[in-house]
C-alpha cells in the first residue's frame, strides 16, 4: 500500500487535537507519569472505540491515522503538519481532571503531550523531516495561537527540533526562530533543493492577533522570500489559518440583514499585505498549505491586475471530528524538477458507518478534471465547481470528508461557501457576493 515512489509524493494531515482526557480516569496518571509511559497507560484504557463526532482525537483514533498513514506512505521523506496538536480546552480540562490550576503544571502537561504526539509521529515516519506551524490550539495561554514569550514555543521548539528535523542546519534553524515568534524557514535540501517557510498567521488573526509582532514577521517572510526569489529556490508555504472570508459568518449575516458583509479569518490589512507578496513571488512560491477550518478545501488567490499571477492553499482535512466532519487526510505528487503539485488522494474514516474503516474518499485529477500544476488547471477546477452540477456536488461532500452531519448548507451558506475559495479579500468577496446574494 506504500507509495512507488516516494521521491515525488508527501505526506499532508492537521488539526489532529489530540486528547489525552478522553478518559479521564487516566488523567491523573498521565500527569504524574514521565511520557515514556504514556503510550502504555494510553493503550490500557477500556475505551476502545474512536472518538465521536463533536469529539477532538483520542488516542484510538490518532493511533489508527497514524498506522493508515504510514502503510499508504510510509516512505515519504517529507510530511506536512500545518498545527493543532493540543485538544480544545486543553488547559481548562487540565484543571479540572488534576485540580492543578497552576501554570507550571499546565506546562509540563503540555510538554508531555507536545513530546507524545512527535514520538508517535516519529515511529511511524522515522526518516521523513516534518514540517509543523503553530496552531490557534498549540498555546499554553488558550486559543489564540502562540505569541511572542507564549511558553508553548520555548518548550516545545528542543522536542520538534530534534524530532522533526534530520540535519543540525535545519534543527538549529527551526529551534532558534520557532522559539522566538513560533515561525521559521528551513532548507533541508540545501540552497538548491525546496525551502519550506512555515508561518505563524495566528499573529495575523482577526481579533486575537498581535499587530505589533504580526508586521515583523510579515517584514521577515518578505526577506525570505527575497532571497529565495535571488537564488531561484522554490518554496513551500505551512501555515495554520487560511486568508480570505469566515462563510457561515457570511451567511449569518445575509440571513438576519440581507446584507453580504466579509467577515475574515485574518485581520484585513494582514490578509492583503500576506496575498500581495504571494503574488509578488507567484513564480518562487510553487504552493501553500494552512488547516484551521477542518475541511478538505482550497483558496485561490488571484491578481485582479491583468498580470495573471496567482498562488494555490491547500485547505487541510483534519483528523478531529469536533465539528462533526470526518477525520481525512491528503497524499500529494508533485513534479521534482519544479516542485509544481501533480495531483492528490484523500483518504477518510467514515464515522458514521458501524465499522469504519480508513479508505480512499476521491482522487483530485479524476474528480475535477484538472491536475494541480498551473494557475490555468486552478481556474479551470474552480469554474467547474461553480457551474457544473457534478463538481459542486463532489466539493461540498469532500469539504467535511463525506461526513453529513457536518452543518446544513442553505442557500445562504452555499452561496457564501462557494465565494470563499476564489475570492479572498473584502472588497473581491463584497463584490462577488454582491452579484450571487444580494446587495453588498
Amino acid at each position: 500500500m506504500a507509495a512507488a515512489d516516494s521521491s515525488n509524493t508527501f505526506l499532508l494531515f492537521g488539526d489532529v487535537h489530540f486528547n489525552p482526557f478522553a478518559d479521564s480516569s487516566l488523567v491523573p496518571l498521565l500527569a504524574a507519569s514521565d511520557v515514556s509511559q504514556w503510550k502504555a497507560i494510553l493503550s490500557s484504557s477500556s475505551q476502545t472505540a474512536y472518538a465521536a463526532y463533536g469529539q477532538d482525537s483520542n488516542y484510538s483514533l490518532f493511533e489508527s491515522a497514524l498506522d493508515d498513514m504510514a502503510a499508504r506512505a510510509g516512505d515519504v521523506s517529507v510530511v506536512i503538519y500545518p498545527g493543532d496538536i493540543l485538544s480544545h480546552n486543553f488547559a481548562a480540562d487540565y484543571a479540572s481532571l488534576t485540580g492543578d490550576t497552576s501554570q507550571e503544571g499546565l506546562n509540563a502537561f503540555i510538554r508531555k503531550t507536545v513530546t507524545f504526539f512527535a514520538q508517535e509521529v516519529d515511529s511511524r515516519f522515522p526518516d521523513a523531516t516534518v514540517i509543523i506551524a503553530n496552531g490557534n490550539a498549540d498555546s499554553a495561554y488558550g486559543e489564540i495561537g502562540s505569541h511572542p514569550g507564549d511558553p508553548f514555543l520555548s518548550l516545545s521548539a528542543p522536542v520538534f527540533a530534534q524530532t522533526f528535523f534530520n540535519d543540525a542546519a535545519s534543527q538549529t534553524a527551526f529551534a532558534v526562530s520557532y522559539s522566538m515568534g513560533g515561525y521559521y524557514a528551513v532548507s533541508p535540501d540545501g540552497p538548491t533543493g525546496i525551502k519550506y517557510i512555515s508561518l505563524n498567521d495566528n499573529l495575523w488573526a482577526n481579533e486575537v492577533g498581535d499587530p505589533s509582532a504580526g508586521a515583523m514577521e510579515l517584514a521577515w517572510f518578505a526577506s525570505e522570500l527575497a532571497e529565495s526569489a535571488q537564488n531561484f529556490q522554490k518554496v513551500y508555504v505551512v501555515a495554520h489559518i487560511p486568508t480570505g472570508a469566515i462563510a457561515s459568518s457570511v451567511a449569518g449575516t445575509y440571513e438576519a440583514t440581507g446584507q453580504v458583509s466579509y467577515t475574515g479569518t485574518l485581520a484585513n490589512a494582514f490578509n492583503d499585505a500576506f496575498e500581495g507578496l504571494e503574488l509578488a513571488y507567484s513564480g518562487t512560491i510553487a504552493a501553500n498549505f494552512v488547516g484551521h477550518t477542518h475541511n478538505d478545501d482550497f483558496r485561490l488567490i488571484t491578481s485582479y491586475d491583468g498580470s495573471g499571477a496567482a498562488e494555490l492553499l491547500r485547505v487541510t482535512p483534519s483528523i478531529s471530528p469536533v465539528f462533526g466532519n470526518n477525520p481525512g487526510y491528503q497524499i500529494y505528487t508533485y513534479d521534482p524538477m519544479t516542485y509544481s503539485l501533480v495531483d492528490e488522494t484523500t483518504y477518510v474514516l467514515d464515522l458514521q458507518s458501524s465499522a469504519p474503516q480508513w479508505s480512499l474518499e476521491y482522487d483530485y485529477a479524476a474528480t475535477y478534471g484538472q491536475d494541480l500544476s498551473t494557475p490555468a488547471a486552478w481556474y479551470s477546477a474552480y469554474a467547474e465547481i461553480l457551474t457544473n452540477p457534478a463538481a459542486q456536488t463532489a466539493y461540498l461532500t469532500n469539504l467535511s470528508q463525506g461526513a453529513t452531519n457536518a452543518g446544513s448548507l442553505d442557500a445562504a451558506t452555499t452561496a457564501a461557501t462557494l465565494l470563499t475559495p476564489g475570492f479572498t479579500t473584502q472588497t473581491a468577496y463584497n463584490a462577488a457576493g454582491a452579484l450571487l446574494l444580494g446587495k453588498a
